[in-house]
C-alpha cells in the first residue's frame, strides 16, 4: 500500500495501469492480494471516500485503471522485493521498490525509478526530485531549519545518465504545503511532494 501511494504521488498524472511484481522468495507465496493492497495506495490520496480491499477493485473499474501481478524467481539485491509500477496514459511511468529488512523485517524503499535508496517506509517524508547541483542537501536544510523541523533520516540517489536526483527526507513533524513549495521552486524540482507513510 505505501509503495503504490509513493508511486502515485511521484507519478503526477492520473493512473492508467497499475503493475505489482514479487521477487525472490516472496514470489512462491499467493501474491494477488498485493495486487489490491497496491491499488489501495494508488487511490488513497486521488478519492474522497475511504478505501478498502472491498470497494478497490469498484474504484479501478470505475476509473478505467488496469492492474497485472506477476512473480519472478529472482530478487538481486534483497531475498525478496516488491515492485510497484504507476504508469500514466501518456506512457511515463514510476517505479517504486520495497523489501523487508532484518530480522525485524523493516519495511524499507530501496529503490525508485532505478535509483537506490534505502530509507524506512514510515513517518512523514518529503519527497524530491530535481537536476543534481551544489548545495541542493544545504538548501532543503535551511529552508526547513528556519521552520524548526527537524531531519530525522534522509536518502540521496543520483542519476548520472539525467543529471537528475532524488531526495527522501523524513521529517518531525508535518511540512506547510507552502513551504513544500517554495522548497521546490528553489531546486527548480520537478516533483515536490510530501508524504505520510506511517
Amino acid at each position: 500500500t505505501k509503495l503504490g501511494k509513493v508511486a502515485s504521488a511521484l507519478l503526477d498524472a492520473p493512473v492508467s495501469t497499475v503493475s505489482v511484481e514479487a521477487r525472490g522468495e516472496l514470489s512462491t507465496e499467493s501474491v494477488d492480494a498485493l495486487g489490491l493492497a497496491a491499488l489501495r495506495g494508488v487511490f488513497a490520496g486521488v478519492v474522497d471516500e475511504q478505501v478498502t480491499f472491498v470497494n478497490t477493485p469498484q474504484i479501478a473499474e470505475e476509473r478505467g485503471v488496469g492492474l497485472t501481478v506477476t512473480t519472478a524467481d529472482e530478487s538481486v539485491t534483497h531475498r525478496s522485493v516488491l515492485e510497484v509500477k504507476a504508469v500514466a496514459g501518456d506512457g511515463t511511468s514510476v517505479s517504486v521498490i520495497g523489501a523487508l529488512t532484518g530480522l525485524e523485517h523493516i519495511e524499507k524503499i530501496v529503490r525508485i525509478n532505478d535509483r537506490g535508496l534505502d530509507l524506512r517506509a514510515e513517518g512523514l517524508n518529503l519527497f524530491l526530485t530535481y537536476t543534481d547541483q551544489p548545495g541542493a542537501l544545504g538548501t532543503v536544510g535551511t529552508f526547513l531549519g528556519r521552520e524548526g523541523i527537524n531531519i530525522n533520516a534522509a536518502a540521496l540517489s543520483q542519476d548520472l545518465t539525467e543529471g537528475s536526483a532524488t531526495l527522501v527526507l523524513r521529517v518531525e513533524k508535518e511540512i506547510p504545503a507552502d513551504l513544500v513549495a517554495r522548497i521546490g521552486e528553489a531546486l527548480s524540482a520537478s516533483r515536490a511532494v510530501q508524504l505520510d507513510l506511517a
